[in-house]
């Protein structure tokens, strides 16, 4: 039997809401993206000449519905760790509102920057450093530790659910929690392990047992997070434009990753043979899905690897913070296919960067499989 699949809208698509629909007291403005299932609308907010909000507008007829969720979660995780509302207090965006409007549902929130999917592919080789991949590893780790710590689970990390605040530009902010959930019962229990579950999350970056119909766990968004670290490092993961998910599986399960070159450190961090080595165990145990990553002892190798290379998490100089940013010819020359259908049509750098993005985003989407 064929499996059933749901994908996420299209970037480019017809907003749900005309520009000027209010809701509320947030009025839409232009469309920013159409994604996570939804679309996404820059909005103003009466009374306030500063502050911007951004809303997520979905069908409230739509096939796949993640909004009420996403709207749960957010709540769950301000009233836990950001209860006086404050800006940067947590890596996570502050609830505006949630409610509805002719035929949708819409949830406002605080805007934040550019995402870190965006800020990878605009750097000159469609790599962060070392050093920054480090601290962006760090970061979500602590996010995830504190998510998990109050019942839920994220189930689609990847790097376009992580942005940047607007002002210090170094503060991350973990989003989009449409495909979240609650793994604890009311009395603080883990729920038992279902036999098989849907798929959920992004191909690229889901673990082999979500490949194979497991229940997620705790383990699972860290799997994420490592493969995202891996692609942060060395620019690409092996299975970068794979879109059968039989194939991604099985190259996951082929391919050794310490062999990959890590930027110009060449050999990987130490903390990533670590965290690698927990992962595996946890794959190998089903045991282990009721058993909680060791965040600490992970963030604690994180931080050790920075400090071999005298650096500490506020000292890391971020590459979107200091590099001028543009397509050339050296990301070019790092891209075979950028290569080959430069050769073939003679196209510019930046032309080609932007056709690579295109093609890119086809296998960075959010996917249900039932």
């Amino acid at each position: 039997m064929t499996d059933r699949l749901y994908m996420e809208h299209e970037v480019g698509a017809k907003p749900m809401l005309p520009p000027g629909t209010t809701c509320d007291q947030f009025v839409l403005q232009k469309m920013l993206s159409g994604g996570g299932f939804g679309q996404i609308f820059e909005a103003s907010i009466y009374g306030s000449s500063n502050e911007k909000s951004v809303v997520k507008v979905e069908g409230q007829n739509a096939m796949f519905q993640l909004l009420y969720n996403e709207c749960s979660c957010l709540k769950s995780l301000n009233t836990a760790f950001n209860p006086n509302n404050l800006p940067g207090a947590s890596p996570f965006l502050r609830f505006h509102g949630y409610g509805g409007i002719d035929g949708f549902r819409w949830l406002a929130m605080e805007r934040c920057g550019e995402n870190l999917s965006d800020l990878r592919k605009d750097t000159p080789l469609g790599r962060f450093s070392v050093t920054t991949s480090l601290f962006i590893f760090y970061k979500f780790i602590e996010a995830l530790q504190m998510m998990h710590s109050i019942g839920w689970l994220h189930r689609d990390v990847k790097p376009a659910n992580v942005c940047v605040d607007l002002k210090s530009r170094r503060h991350l902010y973990l989003l989009d929690f449409g495909m979240s959930k609650i793994y604890v019962e009311k009395d603080g229990t883990l729920k038992a392990r279902r036999t098989s579950a849907p798929f959920r999350g992004t191909l690229r970056y889901v673990s082999v047992n979500i490949h194979r119909r497991q229940d997620a766990s705790r383990w699972d968004d860290i799997w994420s997070a490592f493969y995202i670290a891996t692609e942060n490092m060395v620019g690409h993961l092996p299975w970068r434009r794979m879109g059968d998910a039989m194939k991604v599986e099985e190259k996951k399960v082929s391919s050794d990753l310490s062999r990959l070159i890590y930027g110009s450190d060449r050999s990987r961090p130490k903390c990533m043979e670590y965290i690698e080595n927990e992962l595996n165990n946890s794959q190998s145990d089903p045991s282990y899905f009721y058993v909680p990553p060791a965040y600490d002892k992970m963030l604690q190798q994180i931080a050790g690897d920075l400090r071999l290379r005298n650096l500490s998490m506020d000292t890391v100089c971020l590459d979107w913070m200091t590099r001028q940013y543009k397509p050339t010819d050296q990301y070019v020359a790092h891209n075979p296919y950028a290569v080959l259908s430069r050769r073939v049509n003679a196209i510019t750098p930046q032309k080609m960067h932007k056709k690579m993005d295109k093609i890119e985003r086809q296998f960075e989407r959010s996917v249900c499989f039932y």
